[in-house]
């Protein structure tokens, strides 16, 4: 079964450095977490380069491999539905994280900022909040630093059993920054 779960939240809340501390403290888990970030651009950094090119001149898939990594773009007609996407990612991981896809059917922790003035939108299947200040949110209320606390609320909600020990010889780079 799929275990997938979004993180929600306006622009510049902090959903990317939550889902960076997430990854890392997964990982002292020993679980292996792919990361889908959902965005509105089409434009992916590389407009004149050869992978644009090869997009440009008709490739379907386009892969970029170096040292440590494989980078794959696919062209769709139009924007893959979640599923889809998800279906793409679940081989050989245990876990999913999401940015983004606020509408979509996963459940979710809300990510807020009480710097950010706009109001959220009312999200569905919200099981926490997480909030650098007071809030009232949907199920429990997380300081974004109580980072295992909401990794083990994620475990739980997901049924993902304790592992007890990390995978021995997994390379984890240093946590990413702010979105």
């Amino acid at each position: 079964m799929l275990k997938a779960i979004a993180i929600v939240g306006p622009s510049g809340s902090g959903k990317t450095e939550l889902i960076c501390r997430l990854l890392d403290w997964f990982a002292h888990q020993g679980l292996r977490v792919a990361v889908l970030k959902h965005t509105h651009h089409c434009d992916l950094g590389d407009r004149g380069k050869d992978t644009w090119r090869f997009r440009q001149a008709g490739a379907p898939v386009v892969a970029l491999a170096g040292p440590g990594f494989l980078q794959i773009t696919r062209a769709y007609p139009e924007e893959p539905q979640l599923a889809a996407a998800l279906a793409e990612l679940a081989s050989g991981v245990d876990l999913i994280l999401v940015e983004g896809y606020k509408s979509g059917s996963l459940p979710k922790i809300v990510v807020l900022n009480p710097a950010i003035k706009e109001s959220p939108p009312q999200y569905t299947q919200v099981i926490a909040t997480v909030s650098q200040g007071p809030t009232v949110g949907a199920g429990p209320v997380f300081q974004p630093g109580e980072v295992a606390a909401i990794g083990a609320l994620i475990r739980a909600h997901l049924g993902l059993a304790e592992s007890g020990s990390a995978r021995p010889g997994l390379d984890r780079p240093e946590p990413c920054g702010s979105d």
